[in-house]
């Protein structure tokens, strides 16, 4: 995952779509697990409240299942 900082789109909302986007092409499937919120952080460079809302957001539109603690 990648994020654009001259992007005009919230950095939240470009992670989300990615994520929407690699579902939907295949390269996440059911059972994959993506990085905990803090290596997600890491990783794109952001914050961590940043990656928890978007987990947080695609969870409540039953688009990711989260496990606490489980990464």
């Amino acid at each position: 995952f990648q994020i654009d900082v001259g992007s005009r789109k919230p950095i939240y909302r470009q992670l989300a779509d990615q994520i929407r986007e690699a579902i939907a092409r295949g390269q996440l499937m059911p059972g994959d697990q993506l990085p905990t919120v803090r290596q997600m952080a890491k990783d794109i460079v952001v914050n961590p409240n940043t990656v928890a809302r978007v987990y947080a957001e695609l969870e409540r539109d039953g688009v990711l299942v989260t496990r606490p603690g489980a990464g």
